[in-house]
């Protein structure tokens, strides 16, 4: 079996490391911090440059690395700074790896959003309107709400700054402008940043509202492996990171339009496509498509479409892979966090401002029903993680009380 290399190795590379080590394929969890997944019985941490700001010691690192292989290992990059280094530096890379991400111009049109949106609306694809900073002027009032977000929020670089300023963006991933004067007033507040972010039309709902289409395509630019799903819930619920998603139905045309996608920009690679269902109108707006795996691709082995060992196994030749499709029963899967779930139900839901989402202990336990539960850190088969991540929970939930006072 050839070797993996996964990076960076928070749920996301964790899920990875756990698939592929289920099938004995022998994985270095690569990271410049100690994350989840470094942890993992089924990797051996390697510790590594951060390339959102060293990219080229990250380059030099993995070039460095690569010459002690007899085989090629298959690069498996879990974020974008890390799939933007790895896609950029393909060529180079390839004499040593098999790299799991497509070339750098479709990854380069897919992680900047104002580029990403004129080409989609330029292919008539659902997706919302946009505006740089310096055409707010010619924002029509119907546009309003709109949303001020991040073009990007991590690429590669060498640039250190990078840092300080991906955690400002972060804070600030979607601010909802609903009318002129708000539009005014952010960009009074935030001129300094104003080049980071674009303005662009806000789809109405909550986190619950997020769909997501998760493919496997393979050097020929098809898709063979798709699942669908849907965020149940995030954090903060109005924008927030998944925390809890189910396997959940799409409507037929959209599983056509990525497919049809994947061909048109030549994709290849584990890609996210983020749809949005608009409560006001019930239409599905493609939001975004990220160029890599995603916070909960963890749940697709659950669902027959296991897109780790799909990716795995085509890039290796270790086993044909046919075309699979998740068509299980909405809600029948389901992937948790569990700590943060439960932490956020409890407690932080309500004192974040969101009380309806608040939930007694009972409730909870009965919002996770499902015919398979998929617990994000406890597996019996890799109870290291388990135990770590009570850890960091405790020490995250310790540092929160004494921010509270």
């Amino acid at each position: 079996m050839k070797k993996v290399l996964v990076f960076n190795c928070h749920y996301n590379g964790l899920s990875i490391i756990q698939e592929l080590g289920r099938h004995n394929v022998p994985v270095l969890a690569l990271d410049s911090v100690r994350s989840i997944g470094t942890y993992s019985s089924y990797a051996r941490y390697h510790h590594c440059p951060d390339p959102h700001v060293e990219e080229q010691a990250f380059i030099d690192y993995l070039m460095r690395l690569g010459a002690n292989f007899n085989d090629k290992p298959v690069l498996f990059p879990t974020n974008d700074h890390w799939a933007v280094a790895v896609s950029r530096h393909k060529e180079k890379l390839l004499k040593y790896y098999v790299p799991c991400v497509a070339d750098y111009p479709v990854v380069k049109l897919l992680v900047e959003k104002q580029r990403f949106y004129e080409w989609a609306l330029s292919s008539n694809l659902p997706v919302p309107r946009s505006w740089r900073n310096g055409d707010a002027d010619e924002i029509p009032e119907a546009a309003f709400p709109l949303v001020a977000k991040p073009e990007y929020r991590r690429v590669s670089s060498n640039d250190l700054e990078m840092g300080r300023r991906a955690k400002i963006l972060d804070r600030m991933r979607l601010t909802v402008l609903r009318n002129r004067e708000d539009l005014e007033n952010f960009i009074a507040r935030h001129r300094e940043l104003l080049p980071y972010f674009l303005f662009q039309e806000y789809v109405e709902g909550m986190s619950d509202s997020m769909y997501t289409i998760g493919v496997y395509a393979d050097r020929k630019h098809e898709v063979m492996g798709l699942f669908t799903g849907r965020k149940v819930r995030g954090f903060p619920p109005d924008v927030g990171d998944c925390v809890v998603g189910q396997v959940e139905s799409v409507p037929p045309e959209l599983k056509t339009l990525v497919k049809q996608v994947c061909r048109e920009i030549k994709y290849h690679g584990i890609a996210e496509f983020e749809f949005k269902r608009d409560v006001t109108t019930g239409q599905f707006i493609l939001i975004e498509i990220n160029p890599r795996s995603w916070s909960w691709i963890g749940i697709t082995p659950a669902c027959g479409v296991s897109l780790p060992w799909m990716a795995y196994a085509d890039l290796t030749g270790v086993e044909p892979v046919a075309y699979t499709e998740c068509n299980l029963p909405t809600g029948s899967v389901k992937y948790v966090k569990v700590l943060q779930d439960m932490e956020n139900c409890l407690y932080r839901n309500r004192w974040s401002g969101f009380p309806d989402w608040h939930m007694s202990f009972f409730q909870w336990l009965q919002s996770l029903r499902a015919d398979r539960l998929v617990c994000a850190e406890f597996m019996k088969d890799d109870l290291r993680i388990g135990v770590h991540a009570i850890f960091f929970f405790l020490k995250s939930f310790v540092w929160r009380m004494m921010r509270r006072g």
